[in-house]
């Protein structure tokens, strides 16, 4: 449903969003230039939040410069954040590694227990550090380890130096502390809107949770299941028939995430392969396989899809594995589309070995040298970025699974500016968060996807079609 921002009296922004929501049908409940979001684009996102604007912005009328000045200042804060995010990338190797310790990866229940320093599963954390500082000051050609290594260096507990295990276990079960106590704070703010008992204002909270964290790069294959299934739904209903461009913003690498992310295989990113792959199944290509571009700000995904690319351009293919937790009781829906995930742009091989006691299923697909030759990475911030593209070379298709959660709703109403001037007239974008409608931003709502991975019942995705005005 339209809603038009214009109106003096109109009713509170949360207000707005819980209209849209309720309106959705639910299931369950070539290249460019970066360039910078104009002052004139960014005007209706600034007016609709004359009230909510970041205080460098309030200080007097937004003019051109200060705007100019606003989005510099902004872009050296966003890429800051990215070294919290590493941290928090650490912390989840260390509570839910398998390949340096034979202690169970911590659940989801115990690192909630731990937020309250609950004993026996601190004694656990304390002892998966230990086994951690032993194991990172080891030489390995391990790249998750180098990069803690790296990480440790910079909180001045160096690896290479003598003696370094004390140092090196006080510096990350600190961090893990720090980790445990935010994501305590998460999940009590989650309980608090639970208790309004009110699906639209519960979804609308996640939808910005992490506004104020780091951005982390961690992912998992879940919100790929819930991508395909919403170009099934969309493909039936006639609002979508070829994809020959996409764009994928924030991919995210598979460090070790705490849901379905292990240790034991190689760093990959997954999310560009999976959306080619159920294009490619589900019949939504052209002749051409369709190009992905991606869009990140953090040079360790950026590298490691070049590296990707050019080794791709000599003629080797990507290896990407793909683990099904054993301890989750998940849903048959959630276990087919791991069964046949890739299956479209690779060949089935032999995959990683989990190490024993690590109760997990596992398939490799390798992607082929072609497919991969696909992705075009992107330096670029999409809140105040965007590609410019010439009508013919705009994305039919956009996706921003778990990325837009760690921006407020001001700076999610000028990323959905940016990704309107890259997509097509009725073009679509893909989020699992709840987005702000605003007047002069010409996207919005029509559809919507639920779905449940597992019989967690938190344990699921609602995924928003946006479609770009005609």
């Amino acid at each position: 449903m339209a809603i038009d921002r214009r109106l003096a009296d109109c009713p509170t922004r949360r207000d707005l969003l819980k209209l849209s929501l309720i309106a959705l049908p639910l299931a369950a409940q070539q290249t460019g230039v970066a360039a910078p979001l104009a002052f004139a684009d960014a005007r209706p996102v600034l007016d609709d939040f004359s009230a909510e604007l970041p205080d460098a912005l309030r200080a007097a009328p937004v003019s051109a410069g200060s705007w100019a000045e606003w989005e510099a200042a902004h872009d050296r804060e966003i890429r800051s954040r990215l070294k919290s995010g590493d941290s928090d990338s650490i912390a989840n190797l260390v509570l839910f590694g398998t390949s340096f310790t034979a202690r169970p990866r911590c659940s989801r229940g115990q690192v909630e227990a731990a937020g309250k320093d609950a004993g026996a599963v601190v004694q656990l954390i304390v002892g998966r550090v230990q086994d951690f500082a032993a194991a990172v000051v080891r030489p390995v050609r391990n790249e998750r380890f180098r990069f803690a290594a790296e990480w440790l260096k910079e909180h001045g507990a160096d690896p290479s130096s003598p003696a370094a295990a004390n140092r090196i276990a006080a510096v990350t079960l600190e961090n893990a502390q720090r980790f445990l106590r935010e994501q305590d704070q998460y999940t009590r703010a989650i309980a608090a809107a639970k208790e309004k008992e009110d699906a639209a204002s519960l979804f609308i909270e996640r939808s910005s949770l992490y506004r104020d964290r780091g951005l982390s790069l961690d992912t998992s294959f879940r919100p790929n299941c819930a991508i395909e299934r919403s170009l099934a739904e969309m493909k039936s209903a006639g609002a979508l028939r070829q994809v020959n461009r996409a764009a994928v913003i924030g991919p995210g690498l598979d460090f070790a995430d705490k849901r379905s992310g292990y240790d034991f295989y190689p760093v990959q990113t997954l999310q560009p392969f999976a959306l080619i792959d159920s294009l490619r199944r589900l019949g939504l290509t052209g002749a051409a396989a369709p190009a992905v571009a991606i869009f990140d700000l953090s040079e360790r995904v950026l590298s490691h899809v070049r590296r990707a690319v050019a080794r791709a351009g000599e003629g080797s293919a990507y290896t990407v594995q793909l683990p099904l937790d054993g301890e989750t009781r998940w849903l048959p829906g959630t276990v087919e589309y791991w069964r046949t995930s890739c299956s479209a742009i690779g060949t089935e091989v032999e995959p990683f070995h989990p190490p024993p006691g690590t109760k997990v299923r596992m398939r490799a697909v390798r992607v082929r040298p072609a497919v991969v030759r696909l992705l075009e990475p992107f330096d670029l911030d999409i809140v105040i970025q965007h590609l410019a593209l010439p009508e013919a070379q705009r994305f039919d298709l956009i996706v921003a699974t778990n990325v837009l959660v760690y921006y407020s709703q001001f700076e999610q109403a000028l990323a959905m500016q940016n990704a309107a001037k890259m997509l097509r007239p009725g073009g679509i974008l893909l989020s699992n968060y709840a987005l702000p409608e605003v007047y002069g931003v010409p996207i919005r709502p029509f559809g919507g996807t639920s779905l449940a991975y597992s019989e967690d019942p938190e344990d699921g995705d609602h995924m928003l079609w946006y479609k770009r005005d005609s």
